[in-house]
Parts: C-alpha cells; structure tokens; sequence
C-alpha cells in the first residue's frame, strides 16, 4: 500500500506532521517516566491523534487499558501532564478517555450484540477498530485488536467463507446512526465546545471514520476464507488512508473531491478563529434547530456535503463489486 499522497492538502499534511511529533515526544516522555509501563497497561491515542489529524486545538482522547485487577502503570492524573507539556490539550474530565478500562470487558462473550451494555465499554471497543494506534505497548495493542476482532468474528466466520463481518457491520451502524441522533439534539455548550463545532466534526471527521472501517469491511466482503487476514492489514491505517486505499484505485476522480473537501473544512476547523465563531454561534442548552446556518457554518456544511456525497456515490456503485449479503446487513 502506497502512502497517501497529501502534497495538495497542506492542512490534513501538517496535522501529519504535528501528530507524529507529538506521539514521538509523548512516548519519549512516558518511556522515561516508566520504562516497564508496557509490560503493564496500553495506552492507546484515539480520535484526531489516532487519526493523526491533530493540531494545537485538539484533545487527546487516550485509551488506557490495563491488564485484569492491574492498576494503570501511569497515575492517570501524570500522564495527562505529559499530555500537556506535548502541546495537546488533556482530554474532558469525566469522560470515557479518562477512566482505566480491564482489558477482559471488550471480549465477554455474553456482551455480543447486548444492548445492555455500558456505552463507555461499546465505545472504546469501536475505537479499537475505528481510529486507535498506540501510545505505548504496540504489541499488547495488536493482541487486543485481534482479540476484539474474533470476538466480532466468532466461529462462524472462520468456518463459513461466505459468511460476512455481521455483527461487527451492525455494531459500526448503530454507532453512527445513534452518535448523529445524539449530536442532532445536544445543545450543550461550554467554552470550547458548542454546537455548531460538534456538527462540523461529525459531518467531517467523525463521518470520515466510521466510512474508513465500513469500505473496508465492504472491500473484504468478497475476499472468502481470507477476509479475516486483509481487515487485520488493513486496520493500521488511519480512516483516511483506509478510504483511500479502497476509493482511490476503483473512482480516483471521485477521491480528489472528496480529499479537496474534507481538506476544506478540516482547515477552517484548524483556525481557531473559526472555532471561536462557531462557539459563539452556537444555541445554547435548551435552543432549537437552526432555519438557517451562519458563517463560518455554512461553508463548512456545504463542503462536509460534498464529502457525504462522494461517500454515498461510491458505495452505490459497488454493487457488482461487493458481496450482496454486505449490502443486505448494512441497509436492513
């Protein structure tokens, strides 16, 4: 797989270059702090980082995972302090990046399909699939993924060449659709977020990622008894290279476009000029939906529009190209 080529995306290339910084620098950080913390916990960069789409207005959403009844080899309080001294903002307090999660809740075997299970749980099992990579402990990483892949798999899906990622194609569905009915509706605003900003990224980045695993596991779905073996190859890339690596042979026109508009508002969203705006426009807790929407909105919503219409137009024109059954578990 070639890598991508972002010499005419100047933003999504020097979010590139500040991530991969920033990841180096906080394993030095961490390396030194704890030398043995691998052997021990794995700490994973999820959202932009793990997209390595950051920049200095981003959170670092990290993943910690520690071994059954471990405490995390990091006072979680000190790895947030490298976190900062790296020039990425901490995560927010109290959310699912924050609090240590045992390794054993992502592959219970009488989780699978559950709708009982705890959001915070659900969540950070798409994330291994969605946009993570690692901070530390790259092999105890790859372990998890792949456990988290034949939970997903079953027994089922090494037996029956036909057979196709049902569940896990399921799973990636309901994530999406209910995060958009969820973001749809939230009105919260606080100082750096609001939301107008929380629509552009979902429309942009958010959409981005979920699309990345789902070409994926619509490009394996004719692969037989082997589909199992190039998902693994593939998830290493970051959802954009993924779109990429599927899109780009089969519609390269189609890709530029769908490149030049998600480099569109991931600039703009990279001013914090721009953000500003966008949190000031925001409705407040309580407000409705929007006639009409504002600058700097507006254009952002018109180019994550373009971005959802490539999308949608290059899936629809798969039918000859991936398995039917594929398409059947998406849509029904």
């Amino acid at each position: 797989m070639s890598p991508l080529d972002l010499s005419g995306s100047p933003a999504l290339a020097a979010s590139r270059r500040f991530s991969l910084a920033a990841l180096a620098q906080l394993q030095a950080r961490l390396a030194a702090a704890c030398p043995v913390a691998g052997d021990r916990s794995t700490l994973l960069a999820a959202g932009s980082l793990g997209r390595l789409e950051a920049h200095a207005q981003s959170d670092c959403d990290a993943i910690i995972i520690v071994p059954a009844a471990a405490p995390p080899a990091w006072p979680v309080a000190s790895f947030f302090d490298e976190v900062a001294a790296c020039g990425l903002r901490p995560s927010k307090p109290g959310g699912i990046y924050r609090t240590p999660l045992d390794a054993l809740a992502l592959t219970r075997p009488q989780d699978r399909g559950s709708l009982e299970e705890a959001p915070a749980i659900f969540g950070r099992r798409m994330a291994l699939l969605l946009d993570a990579r690692a901070i530390t402990g790259e092999v105890a990483f790859l372990a998890l993924r792949e456990s988290v892949l034949a939970w997903y798999a079953g027994d089922y899906l090494a037996h029956y060449p036909q057979a196709q990622w049902t569940l896990l194609i399921n799973d990636v569905a309901r994530y999406l659709h209910a995060y958009a009915g969820w973001q749809q509706y939230d009105f919260g605003r606080t100082p750096d977020d609001g939301w107008y900003l929380r629509q552009a990224k979902l429309r942009s980045s958010r959409l981005l990622t979920f699309a990345g695993l789902l070409l994926l596991l619509g490009a394996s779905s004719q692969r037989g008894g082997e589909k199992r073996d190039w998902l693994t190859q593939h998830l290493p890339l970051t959802p954009l290279e993924r779109v990429a690596a599927v899109m780009q042979p089969l519609d390269p026109a189609g890709f530029e476009r769908l490149l030049g508009a998600y480099e569109a508002v991931h600039a703009q969203l990279c001013e914090p000029e721009i953000r500003a705006q966008l949190l000031a426009l925001s409705p407040p807790a309580g407000g409705v939906l929007p006639r009409y929407f504002p600058e700097p909105y507006a254009s952002i919503h018109a180019s994550s529009g373009c971005l959802l219409r490539e999308l949608t137009r290059f899936v629809l024109a798969r039918g000859d190209d991936w398995h039917p059954d594929f398409f059947s578990y998406w849509l029904f």
